[in-house]
């Protein structure tokens, strides 16, 4: 997803000219939102995701409130490849109190923009409710915002783009939403809900070969499988993996459970380390407990449904 007819003729030429030269490189900004359905403009037939992004006054979804929230819904076939997608819906919402000045600078949201707005609930939800998928850019955040607003969404599958693409081995460092899309050569303005949701649409439409594919004698990748982020995505949802929760585990376990990659649960009704592995893997978790002499964790079975919660 490369268009750049929105972009400058002339500018192009230029650009196109400089991005031959190793020594630099080429930012685009990102067209503007648009939609796109097939036939009459209803949804086609396939697999409905939806993509969302909220702002909020906190970091504490128990006190603070929501300010905006977009939602774009897209669909699938059975591959993965883009059937249609309908346009950005996004709402605004006063809190009712003056936002904190971090929060102003980090959304560029004033009181006044909020003064008197209000999100509409029944059409978050129907959107929402739609979706076979939600998907959000580090979406641990946005699902706690979202089913305590509308418990009634509680329970539907999520994925997040942020942590279930595996954005090193396909080469690309960081996993900030705006850095991953200066990498493809684009640049957006960044903490707005509707631009950050068509900044994780057009990321995830991004194609890139599969890692660990074979190379030729000079390092190129040789007979890749080209994907979009979105199928790699979908692929990492679908697939079923386990919770390992040292529950019991001893104080001076801590480190070695760090080290290993578990991280701490401080929630008041859980307090334990924990770690997600792929179910082929919870059994050389089972041997690295026994030879730490550490007691034997607790497996739950995850799918899309409990993950990120």
């Amino acid at each position: 997803m490369m268009n750049t007819s929105h972009l400058d003729p002339a500018s192009e030429a230029f650009a196109d000219r400089l991005a031959q030269d190793p020594d630099y490189r080429i930012l685009r900004k990102l067209p503007r939102p648009f939609s796109e359905m097939t036939g009459e403009g209803g949804p086609p037939e396939g697999m409905c995701v939806a993509l969302v992004d909220t702002e909020t006054t906190s970091l504490d979804a128990e006190n603070g409130k929501i300010i905006e929230i977009a939602v774009k819904l897209l669909w699938l076939d059975e591959t993965g490849e883009l059937l249609g997608h309908f346009p950005i819906f996004s709402w605004l919402e006063d809190p009712g109190h003056p936002l904190d000045p971090e929060i102003s600078r980090i959304t560029r949201l004033r009181d006044s923009d909020l003064a008197g707005k209000a999100i509409d609930d029944e059409a978050v939800v129907r959107l929402l409710g739609r979706a076979d998928l939600i998907v959000a850019h580090n979406c641990a955040f946005d699902l706690r915002w979202i089913e305590k607003r509308w418990p009634q969404l509680s329970g539907m599958p999520w994925a997040c783009s942020c942590s279930e693409i595996d954005w090193p081995a396909l080469g690309f460092e960081g996993r900030s939403l705006q850095f991953l899309l200066q990498q493809h050569g684009w640049f957006s303005i960044p903490h707005r809900a509707a631009g950050d949701v068509w900044t994780l649409f057009t990321l995830l439409q991004q194609v890139r070969p599969d890692p660990h594919e074979a190379r030729d004698q000079f390092g190129e990748h040789r007979d890749s499988k080209m994907r979009t982020h979105l199928q790699r995505l979908l692929e990492a949802s679908a697939r079923p993996s386990v919770k390992i929760m040292a529950v019991g585990a001893p104080f001076n376990s801590r480190h070695l459970l760090q080290q290993r990659g578990y991280r701490w649960d401080s929630d008041a009704q859980r307090k334990f380390w924990w770690r997600e592995v792929n179910s082929d893997e919870v059994e050389a978790e089972l041997i690295w407990f026994r030879r730490n002499a550490i007691p034997a964790p607790r497996c739950l079975p995850i799918t899309a449904r409990q993950r990120h919660r």
